[in-house]
């Protein structure tokens, strides 16, 4: 019978190589490690399973369970869900699992989390700066800061509350540290937040409004041109935002994955939102 146990960097990295994730994910899930928020299940001392989760103040989130094939239907997935959501049942319950994914969306059905939300991982090359003013021209005038994570943590933590469900007040000084982060303000009032990364991705992005949506897409990709030299980009977009998914796809950006949310509680109004990263939803 296979063992359950908090992982360490080095079982975390013996199994997300095998798997052979990319670097972005491997670090997350590292990330998740000084926090006591990876579980893993051995065989022998081999790791054959991992669930990687993460904490905001209302919710745990398991944004990534995997068991190698050879050690399946033996409940070895049910007995890292336990132990990852067991060890924090304070909070509210959510998980990503893929939309062809069956074993996984029966094992949030069996820990009371309900599917309600398609998120759509578009990538493509960003579009050319006139295609982006012509995006950015629409009926209002932002008043634009650099996000200040103890400056605006009040508004940050508002916006989080409405658009994804819950505060994340420490996950801000950490994208505003690696990140390109903008507050954006209307009449001296919050309305809106975007952060774009080196590497290409997009997000957490939330605003108060879908009317400010695109226009402030289409602030965040031009910020990455211009900061970065981007010439790619991909964001992991609700299927409830309309507007962004629409204008994605109007830019020639493609629908390259997709998962369903499950939850037992408030996620947020998510049409409003976009997502980093399926591990840092």
């Amino acid at each position: 019978m296979a063992e359950i146990a908090i992982a360490s960097p080095d079982d975390v990295r013996q199994i997300q190589r095998r798997r052979s994730l990319d670097d972005l994910s491997i670090r997350l899930s590292l990330q998740a490690v000084e926090r006591n928020g990876v579980w893993v299940a051995r065989d022998e001392g081999e790791v054959i399973g991992i669930a990687v989760a993460r904490d905001s103040q209302d919710e745990r989130f398991v944004g990534d369970l995997f068991v190698e094939p050879s050690y399946r239907d033996a409940g070895i997935g049910a007995s890292m869900i336990e132990a990852a959501f067991g060890s924090r049942d304070d909070a509210g319950r959510a998980m990503l699992v893929g939309t062809g994914d069956a074993a996984a969306l029966t094992l949030a059905l069996r820990f009371r989390m309900a599917p309600n939300e398609v998120l759509l991982r578009f990538a493509g090359a960003i579009p050319r700066e006139e295609e982006l003013a012509k995006m950015a021209a629409g009926d209002y005038r932002f008043e634009v800061a650099a996000v200040d994570a103890a400056m605006h943590a009040g508004a940050l933590n508002e916006l989080d509350r409405q658009a994804r469900g819950t505060i994340r007040a420490g996950e801000h000084e950490e994208f505003a540290r690696n990140a390109t982060g903008h507050a954006f303000f209307l009449g001296g009032e919050s309305i809106g937040y975007a952060y774009v990364w080196p590497d290409g991705h997009l997000g957490p992005m939330a605003c108060a409004a879908e009317a400010y949506l695109v226009q402030i897409l289409a602030y965040a990709l031009v910020t990455m041109q211009r900061k970065y030299s981007a010439t790619w980009c991909t964001a992991l977009v609700p299927g409830s935002n309309r507007r962004i998914a629409r204008a994605a796809l109007r830019a020639g950006l493609r629908i390259e994955e997709s998962f369903l949310l499950a939850h037992d509680s408030f996620i947020g109004e998510m049409s409003t939102y976009v997502a980093y990263h399926r591990m840092l939803l």
